[in-house]
């Protein structure tokens, strides 16, 4: 009995190192998206180029084989209104392929109004999902955010107050 067991033992134990070893083979780097607070008027303000074109095209830039998640989705964007910065009328723009990874997903033959980084001059820009492209029947981009106030109350003496109540 004492065999059986010692046995059984080894084999539970051989099969835990394997699942172990089986983990460490199949998990992959986790990535994830984050994005910076704030509304399309800081998106404008943190973006080198806002203009609104139409996705004619998409490519897969293949990255290293050896290195996780770093193929990017290329978009062709007939570019036809710069709202800042001068991104050219026919315009690469670059994106991870992964949601996780912060790259967003364009429609061909769809507008977009595009919150852009990076040179433009050679052709090529970079977005994410954290950037504030969207459709362009949103309308064109908010240049700021809405000032952020809170409304005064008249006071008992005549004064006023930030519309907020009191605490006891």
């Amino acid at each position: 009995m004492a065999v059986l067991r010692s046995r059984f033992a080894r084999v539970l134990a051989v099969i835990g190192l394997a699942a172990a070893m089986l983990v460490g083979v199949f998990v992959g780097t986790a990535s994830a998206c984050s994005c910076v607070p704030g509304g399309e008027g800081a998106k404008y303000a943190r973006a080198t180029h806002v203009f609104t074109g139409v996705v004619v095209g998409r490519v897969v830039l293949s990255g290293n084989p050896d290195t996780a998640h770093d193929d990017k989705y290329r978009y062709l964007v007939l570019n036809y209104r710069n709202h800042k910065g001068s991104a050219p009328a026919l315009v690469g723009v670059d994106t991870a392929i992964s949601g996780a990874t912060c790259g967003i997903e364009l429609s061909v033959w769809s507008s977009y109004v595009v919150f852009a980084q990076g040179d433009a001059s050679d052709g090529v820009v970079e977005t994410t999902l954290c950037s504030g492209t969207r459709l362009a029947s949103g309308g064109p981009p908010v240049t700021e955010e809405p000032p952020t106030t809170t409304t005064p109350r008249p006071t008992a003496l005549g004064g006023s107050s930030p519309a907020c109540p009191l605490v006891a």
